[in-house]
């Protein structure tokens, strides 16, 4: 049995720039409806997961609006990372703390913001989510999540260290980009064959 899983990133949100993590932002809606509209014209599947996050769970709600027979599935483990006390503040606040923040992107799994939630904490969560939804995928499948998840996502499956830096810092996946995914189940073994990563979905 093959099966296709698209790993969609939101589209840009709305606002003066920070690190966006359980803060709610939303997407413009026009941007929100032009990705659904172009999901359906070049993918195909049959389920959608998604993060609770309107940046995400509106995209995934107007997709299910112009496609009724699919099945929407809130999945809270999708969430992006807390970034506890720096969540959704605007970089240009945070001037009086950009040595913390160039310690936490210089090595973020032993350098937690304020407040937030441990890198291993968030990876544990959406390693899981990802296993479940490995576990009872039986048809092409969306899942509309954050730059965080997807990366851990991926170091997951291609068995690389979560701590290193760089997969924060040099893997570009993009707003409004697509990851695809294939699995592959044979017998009790599950094969995972990545197909592209970060690819764009419209023009930005």
């Amino acid at each position: 049995m093959t099966m296709n899983l698209y790993l969609l990133r939101h589209g840009k949100t709305q606002g003066k720039p920070a690190l966006n993590g359980h803060i709610d932002v939303a997407v413009d809606e026009s941007i929100q409806s032009s990705i659904a509209h172009a999901l359906l014209k070049h993918y195909s599947f049959h389920k959608v997961y998604s993060s609770p996050l309107i940046r995400c769970q509106r995209v995934a709600e107007l997709v299910t609006e112009l496609k009724p027979a699919l099945k929407l599935v809130i999945e809270p483990r999708l969430k992006e990372q807390n970034f506890g006390d720096f969540d959704g503040v605007p970089f240009d606040e945070l001037t009086h703390e950009w040595k913390r923040l160039e310690q936490f992107w210089a090595n973020p799994a032993q350098n937690t913001l304020p407040n937030a939630e441990p890198l291993q904490q968030g990876y544990a969560r959406v390693v899981e989510a990802w296993e479940q939804i490995i576990q009872h995928c039986e048809q092409d499948t969306l899942i509309v999540a954050h730059g965080g998840p997807i990366r851990y996502i991926l170091a997951h499956i291609l068995g690389l260290d979560w701590q290193n830096p760089q997969l924060y810092t040099t893997l570009a996946i993009g707003n409004q980009s697509i990851t695809h995914i294939q699995i592959n189940k044979f017998e009790e073994q599950t094969f995972f064959s990545i197909k592209s990563i970060g690819t764009p979905l419209i023009e930005k």
